[in-house]
């Protein structure tokens, strides 16, 4: 075919002019004629091959919508039986209260210390304050402008004008009177002011005191019938023989599950008795304030548990006398417990009683008192203030007015002009969205203050029993150092992370836990405890983290090895698609958005008359899946998730340019800026 067309070409050149044209197609008739017939036959064949390769695009395409988008972690790791929980505080102070004691069971989130919150206190009560002021000013700029507003900023301007006018035209002698009273006034409001700070102060430690001596006075009350009460459970429990003689005999008449409990309540019992007694031994009344408030708390706690030795007893005796027991050979000492036990429990109640009075009333002025304090301290340093100004103002006028006076004036003058117009204008829009943001820097403000105080308590991160506590009333906490262990007496799950997973997870993160042994076992749980160091093996470096179980499912067992799925972030309500439709180009993220198409969920996809336009966005959160958007798109927009080549003699599937998670930009380029 190609040679035919050279002949053809060769017989054109050759053929010049018009008449050498005819008189070679005369020469040539049969040449040029069957040149004439290829030349359309060559047209037809390659319109049905152009015809039969007929490129068409198809686009896959996929509505933005508003959902809940969940970023996560993954471990496993084994199931193991007793675990030990650091007990750490999150801040430092002083310890004030100490609720527990080795040996003691504690739920989970009881409070186990106190720390001195007096400054963490303030800081709330300051947050509070400049919130509410804030909103105050929010609550006048959506306050329609009214007469008295009007009237207010007239008077404003007006006093303005004056003072300026007395600037400069001098003070007279009235006006240095009025100062000299003012300053009189301001002086003896100050006077007065600070008697009303000491009153206050003096009047707090008194009441103090007060309180203290007569806690003090309830405990050596208390320990003169506690002494009888000790011995009457010793007389429970057995002889000066053989201290726990009886408990075998309780055993046999009502069972051993009374008995063992009623005797770890004995032993708690003596323990606290003993450390209360032995601080009321090396106390008196002239002990300072917090000996004998120690003493009050301890002397507190150990009747609460000399109660609960009692309750047990009597329950053991209600027990006992269902059963019956006058064939046995402690008939007799039965008899005489059953006579004594009730009288006891009357006597210890009714010292608690008074106990908890005397360390409610403690608790209560200790409280108070530095709001009553600082209460005191702001009218003192408010009237210090007001005397500042008066002596200024006086000052003012007998030196009289200097030029920088005078133009502060004029200025104040100008500012007053202004305020009178805004007002007459009415609040912009500006001024409302600037004071929003302020209200809401104050509300965080005030969340920070309040999460600070929350932090002196120090709770129980899990049920268990505590074990190797190490600080007492009085002394320093540190943030970060453990003071105690609790040793849990549920499963808890023990796994590994690496040095990027471990950087996404914090305590209290929310676990699911499924187990390869028990099929269709789905726990949940929280995270507990992360190890602040690393283990390196093989240059690898992984953090220990455990896992408490909400729920206890008895096929769980020790040593089972567990998958976790460890729920880091949680946003519901924002624009999700799907990871694969965002794409790259340099350092800008875009999608392709079709417009004009209806979404219709076919693996065919749609043909569509337009191309799609890129559109630049902004990504937020994403996990494996999908991926948040932050700006850029709005819900409804129809993106494309893939782009489909289709010919009669095959099919591609294509993409616009590189994913957010890998692949390569094909197809026509990246034309010019991307639209914004």
């Amino acid at each position: 075919m190609i040679s035919s067309w050279i002949f053809l070409y060769a017989i054109f050149i050759y053929s010049f002019s018009m008449k050498k044209i005819v008189n070679t197609m005369r020469n040539h008739k049969k040449t040029f004629m069957f040149g004439i017939l290829f030349l359309a036959g060559s047209g037809v064949w390659m319109g049905k091959i152009i015809q039969s390769n007929t490129i068409e695009t198809r686009y896959i395409v996929e509505a933005v919508e508003k959902g809940t988008l969940v970023t996560s972690v993954t471990g496993t790791g084994q199931i193991q039986g007793e675990s030990e929980i650091s007990v750490v505080p999150e801040t430092s102070g002083k310890v004030i209260q100490v609720a527990v004691q080795n040996g003691q069971y504690v739920q989970e989130g009881e409070v186990l210390a106190v720390l001195d919150s007096t400054d963490a206190t303030k800081s709330v009560r300051d947050a509070r304050l400049s919130l509410a002021s804030a909103k105050l000013s929010l609550q006048k700029l959506f306050a329609s402008t009214d007469t008295l507003s009007l009237l207010q900023a007239e008077n404003a301007l007006a006093q303005a004008k004056r003072t300026l006018t007395d600037l400069q035209n001098g003070s007279d002698t009235q006006d240095i009177e009025n100062a000299k009273d003012a300053v009189a006034r301001a002086e003896h409001d100050l006077d007065q002011a600070k008697r009303n700070l000491d009153e206050v102060q003096t009047t707090s430690a008194q009441e103090l005191i007060s309180a203290s001596e007569e806690g003090y006075n309830t405990v050596a009350e208390s320990f003169t019938a506690l002494s009888d009460v000790m011995n009457d459970l010793a007389d429970v429990m057995g002889t000066t023989t053989d201290e726990y003689e009886y408990i075998g005999y309780y055993n046999l008449l009502a069972g051993s599950s009374y008995t063992e409990k009623m005797v770890t309540d004995y032993k708690i019992a003596q323990n606290t008795y003993n450390t209360a007694w032995n601080a009321y031994r090396i106390s008196d009344q002239n002990s300072d304030t917090e000996t004998k408030e120690y003493l009050i708390d301890a002397t507190l706690t150990a009747c609460k548990n000399i109660s609960n030795t009692l309750n047990d007893i009597q329950t053991l005796l209600n027990t006992i006398q269902e059963q019956g027991y006058e064939t046995s050979a402690i008939a007799g000492h039965i008899d005489d417990v059953i006579a004594v036990i009730p009288g006891d429990i009357v006597t210890v109640n009714g010292h608690i009683s008074s106990l908890q009075s005397a360390s409610d009333t403690i608790e209560r002025t200790n409280l108070n008192a530095p709001y009553n304090i600082a209460d005191a301290e702001d009218v003192v340093t408010e009237a210090e203030a007001t005397l500042i100004s008066a002596q200024s103002t006086l000052a003012d006028l007998e030196d009289g007015a200097d030029p920088d006076e005078v133009i502060a004036a004029q200025e104040d003058v100008t500012e007053k002009e202004q305020q009178l117009i805004d007002i007459q204008a009415g609040t912009s829009v500006l001024d409302v969205q600037s004071q929003q943001l302020i209200v809401q820097e104050r509300q965080n403000t005030l969340n920070d203050a309040l999460e600070a105080y929350e932090k002196n308590t120090v709770r129980a991160p899990i049920s268990g029993t505590i074990a190797n506590w190490t600080i007492y009333q009085g002394q320093i906490a540190s943030s970060g150092t453990s003071f105690a262990t609790i040793v849990a007496d549920n499963f808890m799950a023990s796994i590994s992370l690496n040095e990027v997973d471990i950087a996404r997870v914090q305590k209290e993160n929310r676990v699911n836990l499924t187990f390869d042994a028990i099929d269709d076992l789905v726990v949940t749980g929280r995270i507990k405890e992360i190890d602040a160091i690393g283990i390196v093996s093989s240059n690898v470096v992984s953090y220990g983290v455990l896992i408490g179980l909400d729920t206890q499912d008895e096929r769980v067992r020790s040593g089972m090895t567990v998958s976790t799925t460890i729920t880091t972030n949680v946003k519901q309500d924002v624009l999700v698609v799907p990871s694969t439709a965002i794409k790259t180009q340099g350092s800008v993220l875009f999608v392709e958005v079709l417009d004009g198409a209806s979404e219709i969920r076919s693996s065919q996809g749609i043909v569509s008359q337009t191309s799609p336009r890129e559109v630049v966005v902004e990504v937020g959160l994403s996990n494996d899946t999908n991926s948040e958007i932050v700006s850029g798109l709005k819900e409804g927009d129809l993106i494309v998730t893939r782009t489909i080549t289709q010919t009669n003699a095959s099919e591609s599937t294509t993409s616009s340019s590189s994913s957010l998670f890998g692949g390569t930009r094909t197809g026509g380029g990246f034309p010019g800026d991307i639209p914004r």
